[in-house]
């Protein structure tokens, strides 16, 4: 019953094995979403761990909302959209096993979705040692003309500078997310393919950053939604112009 299942490699602890191992395989369909996964001692002898390693995985893939478990019934796979999408390791999940074009435009939709907003309150929020790491970040990506791995190590740093600098632990989140658009689309097109696409893409974050360095937070807005919006069509992601709202950004507090 279970010789289709993938095994994962074993350079990792024994709960991280079984967690990586059972993800992965719910994510390729081997155990179906609405399925019932396999009992305790079918899954002990696959992965060769203990009950107390299977027990650790089966309560992280859990509060990521892969599964259910009940007493009498067993563990369930839950449907997709019980998922915590932006968890780190089910995005990496889908990765290793390959991303079809739904699901990196779900990617580069929910960036355009917050990231322009997090550009906007970084605008409005960020200090001057934040504002330091954004310009560390890009000078980096400068100097990766020919480095695609250099430069997507310096792209997701300065993208994660600009949401520490948003302060909002929510936006802060994201960051796995982003990870996973860019590493995903590098692949498929990466700015350093020629020396155009490169200026090009400079040139889109240089607006960035200058917008935020100005604290001008529609500027930054619109500069990093002119960004995701060129990526995603380097990478023949078709996306379709609607008209967006202004926002203005507010910043809350609690009652003192």
């Amino acid at each position: 019953m279970l010789h289709d299942v993938q095994r994962p490699s074993r350079a990792r602890s024994a709960h991280d094995l079984v967690a990586h191992g059972i993800g992965q395989n719910i994510m390729q369909g081997r155990f179906p979403v609405g399925s019932t996964l396999p009992g305790d001692a079918e899954l002990m002898e696959l992965f060769g761990v203990s009950r107390t390693a299977l027990r650790e995985a089966l309560k992280t893939l859990a509060a990521k909302g892969l599964i259910e478990s009940k007493t009498k019934v067993g563990t369930k796979v839950l449907d997709r959209n019980n998922w915590n999408m932006f968890d780190a390791d089910i995005l990496g999940w889908h990765l290793e096993m390959g991303v079809d074009a739904r699901f990196l435009g779900w990617l580069f939709e929910i960036r355009q979705m917050l990231e322009p907003l997090a550009c906007a309150t970084a605008a409005v929020r960020r200090t001057p040692e934040q504002l330091e790491d954004m310009h560390r970040a890009l000078q980096a990506m400068y100097q990766c003309e020919s480095s695609r791995q250099g430069f997507t190590k310096a792209d997701l740093a300065f993208h994660q500078a600009i949401l520490e600098a948003s302060g909002n632990p929510f936006l802060q989140s994201i960051g796995s997310v982003i990870g996973a658009a860019l590493a995903t689309s590098f692949t498929i097109s990466s700015p350093v393919s020629s020396d155009a696409r490169f200026r090009e893409v400079m040139r889109q974050h240089q607006a960035v950053f200058d917008a935020i360095e100005q604290r001008n937070p529609v500027a930054a807005s619109e500069a990093m939604s002119e960004l995701i919006l060129q990526a995603a069509e380097r990478v023949q992601i078709k996306h379709v112009e609607s008209s967006l709202a202004v926002v203005q950004i507010h910043a809350f507090s609690g009652v003192e």
